[in-house]
């Protein structure tokens, strides 16, 4: 399991009034009402919370599952080496 997988869940309930059953790995957020450009801002959510820098080309995000890959992704390519 992914390990930003809760953190993720539990801002997606927040910002967007979703429950814990709506936001499983599998769903869909277009499902959940998260458009393209929520998903955009959502994920600068996810910058500032996890001190992540976005970099590269975007990566097409369509599930709750996907966004936690990505995040711990960008999580081990810039996690601090010699720290």
């Amino acid at each position: 399991m992914s390990s930003s997988l809760p953190v993720i869940q539990a801002m997606l309930i927040e910002e967007f009034g979703l429950t814990a059953e709506q936001v499983q790995p599998e769903s869909e957020l277009s499902a959940l009402g998260v458009d393209s450009l929520a998903t955009v801002e959502f994920m600068f959510m996810l910058e500032d919370k996890f001190k992540l820098k976005m970099t590269g080309e975007p990566v097409p995000i369509k599930t709750v599952g996907e966004i936690a890959r990505e995040v711990d992704r960008m999580l081990a390519e810039q996690s601090p080496e010699g720290s």
